[in-house]
């Protein structure tokens, strides 16, 4: 296993619109616009990543509140700036408090997973049409077929859905499943805990159909997997996470390069145990891009977005300036500047940012915050290029 050390006078960490770095010499920050676009009250708290269509509207989910106590799907209007709730939760038969984000197809469909709700209490997949018109493609159950999704879904050329879930299967371990819009739906695969167990993020895609993602725990170490399935179901573990310098827990789908690299996220191991940036190749090549020590930025939960330049961008939960999380970019050879150290409730300001990142064709990038701002139930915020 091949790593990189960054700790030296290249690491980079900005506050307040400079960066500062390891040697005290400060340098201007280039013109980057932070701002928070909305803050959650009435339309649900505690938001999950953002999905976005072709006009530029936002879209996502809350894990509470909301009329019903048990969630929303809400879009933000990209033009207006005004938020609408799509869909409140109901519990049973409906779903219940969705910890994932939504995937929207062109014909402005939306589609989801719940944590719990639908007949069994276990989770569903839902669909809502343009109009708000909801319907359960799956509840699951406590059976072979998997239970508690806390993924979002991902989409082939073809419409088919592909996503996991982080409890039930054949032992328990979680499983991956495809579904189709109609609702049909077939069972990938299932962990047994040797080969990783508890798959809590979504998956990648390549363009030969081959699905890449993460375990929590599980592997040779029990310290979680980074995984391929190939499309005839055959899965091989790229990656056992020791525990140690090379990483612990990925929570996070991995982001996949046009060569076919993947990227990801650790919640701690590492030089001080505050997290890791990995990449690895699809022949299982391993490499720490970055250790992460609690200044800069502590206990990763989110994925990774990359531009067009082969730059990563990504958020810790906590760590930072003010210990609520750190907005992060790391370069290609694995220095990282913080763009931003979350200030939480009383500066008017996010916090415990834990989601995915999305980035727009332009370079914009866009977040979403659990908690902070004026009623403490989260945030989505931008920043410009």
């Amino acid at each position: 296993m091949t790593r990189k050390i960054q700790m030296s006078a290249v690491n980079l960490i900005v506050w307040s619109g400079i960066i500062m770095t390891a040697t005290g010499v400060v340098l201007p920050l280039h013109a980057q616009k932070y701002q928070i676009l909305l803050t959650f009250r009435d339309q649900g708290s505690h938001p999950s990543g953002l999905a976005r269509d072709a006009a530029g509207n936002l879209y996502g989910t809350t894990s509470t509140y909301g009329v019903s106590g048990f969630g929303t799907v809400f879009k933000l209007d990209a033009r207006t700036r005004i938020v609408s709730v799509l869909h409140v939760f109901a519990d049973t038969p409906d779903g219940a408090s969705p910890k994932a984000g939504v995937t929207v197809d062109p014909a402005g469909n939306v589609y989801g997973t719940t944590l719990g709700g639908g007949l069994d209490g276990q989770g569903t997949i839902f669909r809502i049409d343009p109009s708000g018109v909801e319907t359960i493609l799956h509840s699951f159950s406590l059976g072979m077929d998997g239970n508690n999704p806390t993924a979002s879904l991902i989409r082939d050329p073809a419409g088919d859905l592909y996503g996991t879930t982080a409890g039930g299967g054949r032992g328990s371990e979680g499983t991956v499943f495809r579904i189709d819009a109609s609702g049909m739906g077939r069972l990938l695969y299932q962990f047994d805990g040797l080969n990783g167990s508890q798959p809590y993020g979504s998956l990648a895609r390549d363009s030969a159909g081959n699905l890449y993602g993460t375990t929590v725990i599980g592997g040779d170490y029990n310290h979680g997997t980074v995984f391929q399935l190939a499309q005839d179901g055959t899965e091989t573990v790229l990656h056992s996470f020791t525990g140690g310098v090379d990483g612990d827990g990925p929570y996070a789908e991995p982001a996949l390069d046009s060569a076919g690299n993947l990227y990801g996220t650790t919640a701690g191991g590492g030089d001080f145990n505050q997290g890791t940036v990995f990449k690895i190749d699809t022949s299982g090549n391993f490499t720490v891009l970055h250790s992460f020590n609690g200044i800069n930025g502590s206990g990763l939960l989110g994925g990774l977005v990359l531009d067009a330049t082969g730059n990563l961008y990504g958020t810790t939960r906590i760590g930072g300036r003010f210990n609520l999380g750190v907005l992060f970019k790391l370069t290609p050879a694995g220095n990282e500047i913080v763009l931003h150290s979350f200030a939480g409730r009383e500066n008017g300001d996010g916090s415990y940012p834990d989601a995915t990142l999305l980035l727009s064709p332009r370079g914009t990038v866009f977040g979403t915050t659990r908690m902070g701002c004026i009623h403490d139930a989260g945030s989505i915020f931008t920043l410009e290029p």
